[in-house]
């Protein structure tokens, strides 16, 4: 289980000059093995300057050691720290106070390891890319731990052993053997800091966009394409809430039921229909940049608007519907045995609440309002009132201007959950009807229907059934309606009302 571990600011805010200051460190030595501060006598000043970067060293160290403690102690940077420190010890020996014998005997072996172990201050660049602002809760595992000590341990048993080789030979008789190691030492310390930046640059560049690729891949199993997306840019925005215009359907395969008792107990084959059928439907959501919501057994819950897509409140229901047409159609296309159909609701809403929602361990990020519910209500009604789809007179009025898509009012219906009838419409492409003559006499049939004028209704419904190809299951549940009205009659209260109601 990951835990937070929290790094005190100040330690944020001094790691980028402590790695400049490494940098400038390193720098220096390199100049003092080419012999630079010598030529313009300033070995005195390279020395001090030397000391003091050491001594800022430690300092942090010790900062870092009084502040976090056995938290830092056990951390692989702590070992960085440490070696970066090392230095010092050189310095100490080799004071301009300390005898000329005494700094030439130890400084050609132990102690000029010593010095050039201001180059593994480049390790400190690993530290430096866990400090991100996405990052400073991440605690490391043990493993990682263990494998960086390990790590940086071998690397430097390594690196001192080729120093102590370069020096094997060098004594107080051969300067020309010091001048050559020392061009030696130069190029072997020009390549490690080289290759230490090299790999900085991979790690954070090149590795972090493999890692952030798999993980948004991830990801996109669970969550909407667009949320994983920036939420990885900006995770800390994922509590922000927004209210604003939205579309939202829900979609839900026709015949479930049916086939689970058909199939029995072959779940295995069931998943497999169920699965290339959604495939089918979530593929036309994601064509027209819907948030995929959620799926609920057979049906998905997508929408529309807030700040993570772009467009209108118009755009956003043009797209749903789009969406849900090419749905409709792309099921049929698939021609499945078992599911070929689906149901679908849909509602607009001015000010919707959109973002991430729950408890305080587990978000889901959905949308949020009454027109949610209305969507909902819709969905399940799509049966009883023999239509492929329903949706809200907002959403139709929002996209009236789409040339592709042709309307049909249904009328006034009295959804669950809901006391007033709302105004419906079902949709379809413009492309499919180039014979229009049945939605005219149906809305006709719904004027007289709602003048209480019935049997003047009664026969534009029989109209619109018989001039639709195939017959309208919309006006012939009304056909069945308007006789059952004037078999029985009806009262002065009675509203002219499509009952969708259980």
């Amino acid at each position: 289980m990951t835990t937070k571990y929290p790094r005190p600011r100040i330690l944020d805010r001094i790691e980028s000059p402590m790695l400049i200051l490494a940098g400038l460190a390193i720098c220096l030595y390199l100049g003092n093995l080419m012999g630079i501060w010598t030529r313009m006598n300033l070995e005195s000043v390279y020395f001090w300057a030397a000391l003091s970067i050491d001594i800022v060293f430690v300092l942090d160290l010790v900062l870092k050691v009084s502040i976090q403690r056995g938290e830092y102690l056990r951390s692989p940077w702590f070992l960085i720290d440490l070696i970066s420190t090392l230095p010092i010890v050189d310095a100490l020996i080799t004071l301009p106070t300390s005898s000329q014998g005494f700094r030439f005997v130890r400084g050609f072996r132990f102690f000029r390891v010593m010095r050039t172990l201001r180059t593994l201050r480049m390790l400190r660049t690993l530290n430096l890319l866990t400090t991100t602002e996405s990052q400073k809760f991440f605690k490391p595992s043990k493993l990682f731990n263990r494998t960086i000590q390990a790590t940086v341990l071998v690397y430097t048993l390594l690196f001192t052993g080729l120093i102590f080789a370069i020096y094997s030979k060098v004594g107080p008789d051969n300067p020309q053997l010091l001048i050559e190691a020392q061009i030696t030492e130069f190029y072997l310390v020009l390549g490690t800091l080289i290759g230490m930046l090299l790999t900085a640059v991979v790690m954070r560049f090149f590795i972090l966009e493999i890692t952030n690729h798999q993980f948004q891949s991830l990801l996109d199993l669970a969550l909407p394409s667009q949320v994983s997306n920036h939420f990885l840019r900006k995770p800390n925005e994922y509590h922000k809430t927004v209210s604003m215009p939205a579309t939202v359907i829900f979609c839900d395969l026709k015949g479930f039921t049916q086939t689970v008792e058909q199939l029995g107990g072959d779940l295995h084959t069931l998943k497999t229909h169920l699965e290339e059928a959604m495939a089918v439907v979530t593929e036309a959501h994601k064509k027209h940049d819907l948030i995929i919501d959620k799926y609920i057994g057979d049906a998905v819950m997508s929408f529309r608007g807030g700040n993570l897509v772009t467009g209108t409140a118009e755009d956003h229901a043009i797209r749903v519907v789009m969406a849900t047409l090419d749905g409709i159609r792309g099921l049929q296309n698939l021609k499945n045995p078992f599911f070929n159909e689906m149901k679908i609701g849909g509602a607009s809403s001015k000010n919707a609440l959109i973002g991430a929602f729950g408890s305080r361990n587990r978000l889901s990020y959905t949308i949020l309002g009454d027109r949610v519910n209305l969507a909902a209500r819709l969905e399940s009604s799509v049966s009883r009132c023999h239509t492929s789809n329903l949706f809200c007179d907002l959403t139709q009025k929002l996209t009236s201007s789409c040339d592709h898509l042709l309307w049909r009012r249904f009328g006034q219906l009295r959804v669950d959950g809901k006391d007033e009838a709302v105004v419906v419409h079902e949709v379809f492409y413009a492309e499919d009807y180039s014979d229009t003559r049945w939605i005219e006499y149906f809305h006709q049939a719904l004027e007289y229907f709602e003048r209480k004028e019935i049997a003047q209704a009664l026969g534009k419904f029989q109209q619109a059934n018989s001039f639709r190809s195939g017959g309208d299951p919309a006006s012939q549940q009304y056909i069945k309606y308007c006789e059952i009205l004037l078999q029985n009659g009806f009262n002065r209260r009675w509203t002219p009302v499509f009952e969708s109601q259980k």
